[in-house]
């Protein structure tokens, strides 16, 4: 098989939805295109009623194109291009998120054509890709925010928030409900009246490391609702936008072996993929679960890709002896890989391949646990 290739498992994009939907049974689940924007994918999930969760214009109308209707897309973005909102008014994406008096602004203009969603800060401590600081307004500026919205007769429909993407950490899913309360609170002294809750995504993968289950996640999400519910914290409408949630699990990344070089203290091991090929998450911390095809003792390497930049690093791992030709696969990389990746260099980007089950394409002698181990 040519490499570099993503193979997608379409049993397990459809088995992770019916998961995430069977947790939360009271969510609607929005898949977040940007984690993996496969048309495949998104048949997929269409058939099965998922909605969709876009950044850009450009999601939108990849989306009306393959038939989505644009009650079912979310327009999560809280900052926008002004000609962008325009057209999505007029495409009917009525569902937006916004998180400044700035973004309110240039939202003005169609403020009665859309459902708008306040986006602020949580706690995002334990994700290992944090989005708080650059997104989410924080508690100090939400009269200022609440205020222009009283002001210019601006119906305020929800509030959302995201813990951050892969979130390892089971209290922040609650913690930031408690954030909520505080919003929903002041909100409604300003006669606003937020009906919609938007816990965003986060939900995380195996990647390596303990997490906690999509079943626990949930229970506390849920018993967190509850709990608001006695304080006066009552929502209507409740959505979730997993991505690698969904996408995640379903891909493992197959990469070759094209070169060995001893370095002082070190092995390095390049790959015909790297940072700018699909492992770009890898230059914040992200790492993965390994298989690999070769056989002797394990040693101590440092994998990284094959472009001529110093830059293209992955990560340090333990790998049976490695050789050029042996196959690595990086498990639970089907989000966040090839929506990245670039033919920076003249490299290729991965393929993308749809298999009914991708653990019928791995080398059935191997031990995926036993090759999982990331060195320190």
């Amino acid at each position: 098989m040519k490499t570099p290739v993503l193979l997608m498992d379409r049993t397990r994009i459809l088995q992770n939805y019916q998961d995430i939907e069977k947790a939360l049974p009271d969510f609607k689940i929005a898949y977040a295109v940007k984690s993996n924007n496969h048309p495949e994918i998104v048949n997929i999930l269409k058939r099965s009623g998922s909605l969709f969760e876009v950044a850009s214009l450009y999601e939108i109308e990849n989306l009306l194109s393959m038939g989505i209707e644009p009650e079912n897309i979310i327009y999560s973005n809280p900052v926008k291009p002004p000609d962008d909102i325009k057209s999505a008014a007029e495409k009917k994406v009525c569902v937006m998120s916004f998180d400044s008096v700035t973004e309110l602004e240039k939202i003005l203009p169609y403020k009665d054509n859309v459902k708008l969603l306040f986006r602020i800060e949580v706690p995002n401590e334990g994700s290992l890709w944090p989005l708080s600081g650059k997104f989410g307004c924080p508690s100090k500026l939400w009269d200022k925010i609440y205020s222009y919205m009283q002001k210019h007769s601006i119906k305020l429909s929800g509030i959302t928030y995201h813990v951050g993407s892969q979130c390892e950490n089971l209290p922040n899913f609650k913690s930031a409900l408690l954030e909520t309360k505080k919003a929903y609170q002041l909100a409604k002294s300003y006669g606003l009246d937020p009906y919609i809750l938007n816990i965003g995504g986060g939900f995380p993968v195996y990647l390596g490391r303990e997490i906690p289950p999509i079943k626990q996640i949930a229970e506390i999400i849920l018993e967190t609702i509850e709990d608001l519910k006695k304080d006066g914290v009552v929502f209507t409408e409740f959505y979730a936008e997993p991505g690698r949630f969904i996408s995640g699990s379903a891909g493992t990344l197959l990469s070759k072996v094209i070169g060995i070089a001893e370095r002082e203290n070190n092995k390095w091991v390049f790959l015909d993929t790297g940072v700018f090929s699909g492992m770009m998450e890898t230059v914040d911390g992200i790492t993965y679960p390994l298989l690999s095809t070769g056989s002797g003792k394990s040693e101590n390497v440092m994998l990284c890709g094959p472009t001529c930049d110093s830059m293209d690093k992955m990560f340090k791992a333990m790998i049976p002896n490695p050789k050029v030709g042996d196959n690595i696969y990086f498990s639970g990389a089907g989000a966040y890989t090839t929506v990245y990746a670039s033919d920076f260099n003249g490299f290729s980007r991965p393929d993308i391949t749809f298999l009914d089950s991708v653990d019928e394409q791995l080398p059935q002698e191997a031990d995926l646990e036993n090759h999982s181990e990331i060195a320190s």
